[in-house]
């Protein structure tokens, strides 16, 4: 296999699974000396949309782990609040479908895998350039953050441009979170 990898460029040299899927895709072009900085850092332009979006599976993912701790000491309590939560879920999801829809951008086809992604752009991105990217899944699987580093960028139909890159931050929570992604995908084929 490592034989297979140091061959021709044009063959493939990926070991990790990869998928198609349609998600919601922010970039912005940033310096190398920010490349390496927290994806969430506040000093990124982070659409509100996607802010929202990560701030509630954030909500939702601590408060799932504490109903399981309190469900072992108090089970009625645990499903007090459990109620209470499915409440606010179908508030929130109410909100999204009424006013958050409406600020989404359009899914695009992206191919991603653990390690890094490939997507299409208006303008071709020079080889090397970091970027800062937001991920959202349209089934609200994940909602990531992540700085990436750009490997090419080539003019392929409707004159859009096929850009790759390699995740160069991507928090360990957010790589489960496309390996989840990626592994449910490929169960359901």
């Amino acid at each position: 296999m490592e034989n297979l990898q140091h061959q021709s460029v044009q063959t493939e040299r990926r070991v990790m699974s990869r998928i198609d899927a349609a998600l919601r895709i922010n970039y912005q072009i940033i310096s190398d000396d920010v490349a390496l900085n927290d994806p969430y850092d506040p000093n990124f332009v982070l659409p509100r949309y996607f802010l929202l979006l990560a701030e509630l599976d954030q909500f939702d993912h601590a408060l799932n782990y504490e109903l399981e701790q309190l469900a072992e000491k108090d089970q009625q309590i645990a499903r007090i609040l459990s109620l209470f939560n499915q409440k606010l879920n179908l508030i929130t999801g109410s909100l999204y479908d009424a006013i958050v829809q409406s600020m989404l951008p359009v899914p695009e086809h992206v191919n991603f895998s653990e390690t890094g992604l490939s997507f299409f752009s208006e303008r071709p991105i020079k080889e090397g350039t970091y970027i800062h990217l937001t991920l959202s899944h349209p089934e609200n699987f994940f909602h990531i953050a992540t700085t990436a580093q750009v490997v090419y960028s080539r003019e392929e139909e409707s004159n859009l441009y096929r850009t790759g890159a390699y995740f160069v931050t991507l928090l360990p929570q957010d790589r489960v979170k496309l390996a989840e992604c990626i592994a449910l995908t490929q169960n359901k084929e």
